[in-house]
């Protein structure tokens, strides 16, 4: 069992390491928070539970329809290292315990005020202005965990990776992640692809939903470790570790 501690959400089956176990690093909302029971009402889920919650039933009626953005975690997260094998010489438990110690040196960090935005066919929340400490944060856990993670292989990256530019796929090779870095992008993705009247539909019923967390915006108050078992496998929180704790 990975060691947690007192504020973290543990996985009541950590992983075994294998080849086909995957790791991430996530930002997930701490679960007394109105960003929790946003995603639970949307996903219904926060990370540690598939379990529908009751928030589910304040949903508005025109989203209901609506699909969520096709991933391995479908709850409210923001990956700070994409998913990926660890290195045969390296252990989840020593993965935990780095995660652990690399957030009690960091502060939290905020984005500042969101927006609703379109993202192609697609809505995501975003700051309305860019969120350099959270971008710097970002690049600060890739370079800390580059050393855990296992390298994609070249028809990893072409499978999963088709379309990218020459910087992209220089930041994938190196980093296992086309948005790293200077690529990052703080989003919220909230929907799949919609048609553009369902869009403007969704987006004017989650509008007053979202309004208190658009004006205050979102501390980045912890990072989680993310784990699943084989790689087609839902991630799940193993620890949610706070940041400067």
């Amino acid at each position: 069992m990975l060691p947690c501690k007192k504020n973290d959400v543990a996985a009541p089956n950590a992983p075994l390491q294998s080849s086909s176990a995957r790791y991430a690093i996530f930002f997930t909302p701490r679960p007394d928070t109105t960003l929790a029971a946003f995603s639970r009402s949307w996903f219904g889920r926060i990370g540690e539970s598939d379990a529908l919650d009751s928030f589910a039933d304040q949903a508005p009626p025109e989203t209901k329809s609506a699909p969520s953005h096709p991933n391995r975690y479908h709850g409210l997260h923001v990956a700070f290292k994409a998913p990926f094998a660890l290195r045969e010489e390296k252990s989840p438990d020593g993965l935990n315990a780095e995660l652990q110690r690399f957030a009690a040196k960091h502060e939290p960090v905020s984005t500042g005020p969101l927006a609703l935005v379109r993202q192609g066919n697609a809505l995501a929340l975003a700051p309305q202005d860019p969120a350099l400490s959270v971008a710097w944060l970002e690049a600060q856990c890739i370079n800390a965990f580059d050393e855990f993670s296992d390298a994609l292989s070249a028809e990893e990256r072409e499978q999963h990776f088709p379309h990218l530019s020459p910087y992209q796929r220089l930041l994938l090779e190196s980093f296992g992640d086309p948005h790293a870095m200077s690529e990052f992008r703080f989003s919220i993705r909230l929907t799949g692809r919609l048609e553009p009247a369902k869009l403007e539909q969704v987006a004017e019923a989650l509008a007053p939903v979202l309004d208190v967390i658009c004006r205050e915006g979102i501390e980045i108050d912890a990072l989680s470790l993310m784990a699943a078992p084989k790689s087609a496998a839902p991630l799940r929180v193993v620890g949610r570790h706070s940041l400067g704790a």
